[in-house]
């Protein structure tokens, strides 16, 4: 490989990891992973884990296994989970959403995105897609 050939291959490249990381895809990103136990979930109340280089927080809500993205809708800042008032708040822009991640105050766009998860031989996995709700 010549020089031309090396800086427009290295340009071609660039191209493909700038657009990945606006896409919030990356080549490296689990399809799939194992974040806890159910066991472990009912005895805390929620875990905090992290799935793709960002925190989740799974829980279960009205009886359902919930893993909500950490990530602010705003301008992605990781938010913070009050459990004493149940409210997830950011600390980039003061957004604030219920426990259910919907936004109660603030100037976030949309609720905190759900995971899809599902439990396996008592063992919650994430898959790397987006409930249809969220």
């Amino acid at each position: 490989m010549n020089r031309k050939e090396f800086i427009k291959n290295s340009i071609f490249l660039s191209a493909g990891i700038t657009v990945t990381g606006v896409s919030g895809c990356s080549l490296f990103d689990e399809k799939e992973m194992k974040l806890t136990t159910e066991a472990e979930v009912k005895e805390k109340g929620f875990v905090i884990e992290t799935f793709n280089r960002k925190s989740v927080l799974i829980t279960y809500l009205d009886e359902k296994l919930t893993v909500l993205s950490l990530i602010c809708r705003h301008k992605k800042c990781t938010v913070k989970y009050n459990s004493n008032k149940e409210k997830f708040i950011c600390p980039c822009h003061d957004g604030i959403y219920d426990k259910y991640g919907k936004v109660l105050s603030g100037p976030p766009p949309g609720p905190l995105r759900r995971f899809k998860s599902e439990v396996r031989n008592g063992e919650i996995w994430v898959l790397n897609e987006w409930e249809e709700s969220a």
